[in-house]
């Protein structure tokens, strides 16, 4: 006789692959990274950490798989929606960092503690087209946010080739841009080890009125559904990550 798998912590998989069958919940989560659902709609990816909880498209299929159960996107945080206020402080140091002699970005790093958000402004090297957290160990700022947000200083906000290289771990990341100009931007998305989803602002924020959800082509729709994955390494980036030489100092990747 097969013995059931222990699904304790302490002997998760990395990753795992679940079919769902027409009839039956979701099973419960039994990998420490993310795992697969395969539903009758499409292939899905769930992750959960401390504070988040995402189930994210990976491709959707065009006709339905019978026999299977319809699996439904997610993204829910603990506390709710991140408060405006932290939005906003957000918004005037980027501006700072955008008025300066030499027009700099900045990186933010908001976590889920004691049921409320937290906003932490790291250590971190700055330039007028890349900024970055210094500290990685394993009770930084870095390891244990939930949310990451960048500027863009002056320029708009989009996900660039070197963002897709560098936001490799399980989190929310945003970009702000055009922090200057009257209407500000957003943009966000869900990243799950190099795996990205699209999503809302106003689904992790709640929006101030000069700040502008931007979209692709402005359909927000389409938007929602595009999921692109990278394999571009951080070590690629002309300016590489110095890694602790210790494993208790390792970073999260």
């Amino acid at each position: 006789m097969i013995e059931p798998k222990n699904l304790n912590p302490y002997n998760l998989e990395l990753v795992d692959y679940k079919i769902v069958k027409l009839g039956e919940n979701l099973p419960p989560q039994s990998s420490s990274m993310f795992e697969y659902l395969i539903g009758s709609n499409g292939i899905f990816v769930r992750a959960v950490r401390p504070g988040l909880e995402v189930i994210i498209p990976v491709e959707l299929f065009t006709a339905s798989i019978r026999g299977l159960e319809q699996i439904e996107p997610l993204v829910r945080l603990a506390s709710g929606r991140i408060p405006q206020q932290i939005l906003i402080q957000m918004w005037k140091e980027s501006c700072i960092a955008a008025l300066a002699e030499t027009p700099l970005e900045i990186t933010f790093h908001i976590h889920h503690e004691q049921g409320e958000w937290r906003l932490v402004i790291p250590d971190q090297t700055q330039s007028s087209g890349k900024c970055r957290a210094i500290e990685y160990r394993l009770d930084s700022s870095y390891i244990n946010a939930t949310v990451e947000v960048h500027s863009h200083n002056r320029m708009a906000a989009f996900f660039s080739g070197a963002d897709d290289a560098d936001e490799g771990g399980f989190r929310i990341f945003a970009v702000l841009g055009k922090v200057t100009e009257s209407s500000a931007e957003i943009i966000c998305r869900v990243g799950v080890y190099r795996q990205f989803w699209h999503i809302p602002a106003d689904w992790i924020f709640e929006l101030p009125s000069f700040i502008v959800d931007v979209t692709v082509g402005g359909e927000k729709n389409y938007f929602i559904d595009k999921f692109y994955s990278s394999s571009v390494a951080p070590s690629l980036l002309d300016d590489l990550i110095e890694l602790p030489t210790t494993i208790g100092e390792l970073p999260h990747v």
